[in-house]
């Protein structure tokens, strides 16, 4: 039997590791793409693909801060910092909203990845992709899951009364049940009705049909891509459109939804076999928590996935870092242009001759300006007289 200390243990470096590698990749993500639906105005079919990432992205990025902050009241919890286990018990508010926002945000994540699955098997013989389609879409499902999980506030309750108690008991150094403050009204929790109800929204409807979807649509978008392959070898016409066609759906679309079927199949399957068997050693509890952390790993590495697998994205991202970092470029070459100019002038400096001097004329000598420039004319009146003393003479010798 697995010790509830490495099951904390290992709740705690997996919430680590999925806050240093996660919410940064999902947050790029949703960069990148929103920085990609703003440049591309012709593509729709891209604009489609990216807005799909950055809503999967965004309910990959509220499941991850929802589940470390979980895990962070309980360890301060148990290092009795704080006095409340879960997000439900701080108020009356979060008790009913939390659990329902992080359940629709589930059910949405899954919901979005299934349809988009879909749309790009269709996408290989019907182009289907429209802005539009998508906006229905999410709005549907937002409609449709707020309301099937609407009966939580018809069965949770929150009694703030167990709070002075809990405190009292708790310096007399006895156990109490934190979960008490948020809890199942008395009437429902063995109703049979409630039960059903919420395996069927929870478990059912949220998570099975979704990840079964993705599992049969997965395959058979395989066998059909293997079958296009092995009937074109002969036909090289229509080998160049399919193969488009077989880009627009591979790599990126299988590696995220593999992804999710992987780590979310384990955790449906030991919810149910907690419902139907009966637990007497604590095995089925032990290993539904060890699932249920381990599916917090499909909505942390999609960012890493559409790096490997997609070239556009990571020309996207490489964009982006270039945007980032074109100012402190733009001021390094700038200052190197300076300091580059300054040399030059410099070195013609030093290579250009000295203009002869000016005399420098004032009051203080006792010559003035107009003096200056009746002794120039004199001068030059006196070299003209010169040189035609000088050629007269040569003229005269020549005779």
């Amino acid at each position: 039997m697995i010790s509830e200390e490495f099951l904390n243990r290992f709740r705690q470096i997996m919430a680590i590791l999925c806050c240093v590698f996660g919410l940064p990749g999902n947050l790029l993500t949703i960069i990148v793409c929103i920085k990609a639906l703003y440049l591309r105005t012709i593509h729709f079919q891209r604009k489609v693909f990216h807005l799909y990432l950055v809503e999967i992205s965004i309910l990959d990025t509220c499941l991850l801060l929802y589940w470390i902050i979980e895990t962070l009241l309980n360890y301060l919890h148990k290092i009795q910092r704080i006095e409340f286990l879960s997000l439900m018990h701080m108020s009356a508010f979060s008790c009913y909203f939390s659990y329902m926002m992080n359940r629709l945000c589930a059910a949405l994540c899954s919901w979005l990845l299934t349809c988009f699955t879909f749309i790009r098997f269709i996408n290989i013989f019907h182009k289907f992709n429209t802005i539009r389609s998508n906006i229905i879409l999410l709005i549907s499902l937002i409609v449709i899951f707020s309301i099937a999980n609407s009966y939580s506030f018809i069965v949770l309750e929150y009694n703030p009364k167990q709070i002075s108690h809990r405190n009292s008991t708790h310096k007399n150094g006895t156990v109490v049940d934190y979960r008490s403050v948020c809890t199942i009204r008395s009437k429902y929790a063995e109703d049979r009705l409630t039960l059903l109800m919420n395996i069927l929204v929870a478990g059912v409807l949220s998570l099975a049909i979704p990840a079964l979807l993705i599992s049969i649509v997965n395959i058979t978008i395989l066998c059909v891509i293997k079958r296009i392959y092995s009937t074109q070898i002969d036909d090289k016409t229509k080998r160049r459109s399919d193969i488009t066609n077989y880009r627009s759906t591979r790599s990126t679309l299988l590696v995220i939804s593999i992804t999710y079927a992987l780590f979310y199949l384990p955790y449906i399957i030991f919810y149910f076999l907690m419902i139907i068997l009966e637990d007497r050693d604590g095995t089925l509890y032990y290993w539904s928590e060890i699932t249920y952390i381990l599916r917090h790993v499909s909505h942390s590495v999609n960012f890493y996935a559409y790096m490997f697998t997609s070239l556009s994205f990571r020309h996207e991202c490489i964009l982006l870092v270039r945007s980032l970092f074109q100012p402190c470029l733009y001021f390094k070459k700038r200052r190197q242009y300076k300091r580059k100019k300054k040399r030059s002038q410099l070195i013609l400096i030093d290579k250009s001759p000295l203009p002869p001097p000016v005399p420098f004329y004032s009051s203080l000598n006792g010559k003035s300006l107009r003096i200056t420039t009746n002794q120039r004319l004199e001068q030059f009146n006196f070299n003209q007289q010169e040189e035609h003393r000088n050629t007269s003479g040569k003229t005269e010798t020549w005779m």
